[in-house]
């Protein structure tokens, strides 16, 4: 299904990080620079309404007013060497440490999907800006 989502992950991999919120954008960007032997692309960022209704209908998320709609939230897919999209858990929570190390280097506080309650490593690609 990520396939139809995005088709083209490194193609979009630039407008998504446009889109989102430029703090998000700089620990995303962060979080690559500091960790150049980590591959990962922006598999989606800012949503308008009918791709949030997607991701709803789809299971991806359980809510019409995600942070994506804002721009405040990201999902980053791991790539393997070749360049291709792979879910593999443990590069995953690699990516995780990653954005959250370049979050606190920077004074962000994020949050990790792998952590949400009721998710429990379901949503491991998912990062958003806290919510003070």
């Amino acid at each position: 299904m990520f396939r139809v989502w995005n088709p083209d992950p490194l193609g979009h991999h630039e407008a998504n990080l446009r889109s989102l919120n430029p703090v998000l954008a700089k620990v995303v960007l962060k979080a690559q620079a500091d960790n150049p032997s980590l591959h990962f692309v922006i598999g989606s960022g800012r949503r308008g309404a009918k791709l949030q209704r997607r991701a709803v209908a789809w299971g991806w998320s359980r809510t019409h007013d995600s942070l994506h709609r804002s721009g405040d939230a990201v999902d980053l897919w791991p790539l393997d060497q070749e360049g291709r999209i792979y879910f593999d858990p443990g590069i995953q929570t690699r990516i995780a440490a990653a954005v959250t190390k370049a979050a606190a280097g920077l004074g962000v506080p994020i949050r990790w999907g792998g952590h949400f309650h009721g998710f429990k490593n379901m949503d491991r690609s998912h990062f958003e800006l806290s919510r003070p």
